[in-house]
């Protein structure tokens, strides 16, 4: 590859999910990438842990769809439709997330 495709690919979004929050770790060059698929998958297993909204560069909308098969949310739902709902998430470089927290999280293997 040379230059001027990688930089076409670049920056490069890894999406991690908790429930209905979503989030994105972005990989701004190739040699970012395996750190941004590692923290992405460990902040999607550990979600309390980590503030990332204060950390965000950026945020991207998506629409969640609420279930009405919880009795608390039936009166929201029209005749038990699922509601969408518009929310937000934080983007952040994981230059970010690797300055903050560096290599304090060990794998065990």
């Amino acid at each position: 590859m040379n230059k001027r495709k990688i930089k076409k690919i670049f920056p490069l979004d890894f999406f991690g999910e908790d429930g209905s929050w979503r989030f994105i770790i972005r990989a701004e060059s190739p040699d970012e990438i395996f750190d941004a698929m590692y923290w992405r998958a460990y902040i999607s297993c550990h979600r309390k842990d980590f503030d990332l909204l204060h950390l965000a560069t950026d945020k991207f909308n998506y629409k969640y769809h609420y279930s009405s098969s919880d009795s608390s949310e039936l009166h929201y739902g029209l005749g038990g439709e699922p509601m969408r709902v518009n929310m937000m998430g934080p983007i952040v470089p994981i230059s970010v997330i690797l300055k903050k927290w560096g290599n304090t999280i060990s794998v065990v293997g």
